[in-house]
């Protein structure tokens, strides 16, 4: 007997991390810099010299794809903050939808939108003014990085635990 996947009629919430260069977010591990609040996934030619080309296809696909490590990363409960916070770095809420390649601790989605943006109380007003500079530019919200998780909830629904691996 083969189990059948749910159709998921509505976004999928996740939370990802971001850089920051010059005021504005970039994925923190390819150079994609999110112009907009909404991104859709693509796999980059230079995606293919990361990691000395080790877990990416040679040949252009639709991403993500399953044997790929292409696509819009977010995670499935909100990052933690480490012992140490890094003031490059922003947390926030994505709205996944289109394909999507679930993992243990997160996923790879063909399509995201931002929701929020988070600051880190912590990091003192210059840095939750940066935040909401970039989050005002965009159109999206922001709330306190320890609000993460129950703000979600208004972006999207959490992927079934069934469906996680």
């Amino acid at each position: 007997m083969t189990a059948s996947a749910p159709d998921l009629i509505e976004p999928v919430v996740g939370f990802r991390k971001w850089r920051l260069v010059r005021d504005r977010l970039s994925s923190p591990f390819i150079p994609l810099r999110w112009e907009e609040a909404e991104v859709h996934a693509e796999c980059f030619p230079a995606n293919r010299t990361l990691l000395f080309g080790k877990g990416w296809l040679d040949e252009p696909h639709r991403a993500p794809h399953p044997d790929c490590k292409c696509g819009i990363y977010a995670y499935h409960r909100p990052p933690s903050r480490g012992p140490i916070p890094y003031l490059d770095r922003i947390t926030g809420i994505v709205a996944l939808w289109g394909k999507i390649e679930v993992h243990r601790d997160g996923m790879r989605a063909e399509h995201a939108r931002i929701g929020a943006l988070a600051y880190l109380a912590d990091l003192g007003r210059d840095h939750e003014r940066r935040v909401r500079y970039i989050a005002d530019g965009l159109g999206v919200d922001v709330i306190e990085q320890s609000e993460l998780a129950l703000a979600a909830q208004g972006y999207g629904k959490r992927l079934p635990a069934e469906m996680i691996p």
